[in-house]
């Protein structure tokens, strides 16, 4: 059985439509958080939100992300090179 690819969700930051704030409080809300910690999450972009995942699933994650005016992007799970070095 051929297994099903992966994806996951990153947050890669603002968008330019709108403010921080406006961004951070409507992101916020999508997520049902405190807009604190919303807040928190775009300070460390990069910022995996999602994981295992079908493609499905992620481009609607994604659709409603880039609604609050925030940038993110999918990225399949297939090949994970996270973990390695070259050092």
């Amino acid at each position: 059985m051929v297994e099903e690819e992966k994806f996951r969700v990153i947050l890669k930051g603002y968008g330019s439509d709108k403010g921080e704030y406006y961004i951070e409080q409507e992101f916020a809300a999508l997520f049902k958080i405190p807009q604190e910690k919303a807040k928190a999450l775009f300070k460390a972009v990069p910022k995996t939100i999602k994981e295992d995942m079908t493609k499905d699933q992620a481009k609607k994650y994604k659709a409603a992300i880039e609604k609050t005016g925030a940038k993110c992007e999918i990225e399949s799970t297939r090949f994970d090179l996270s973990g390695l070095s070259l050092e």
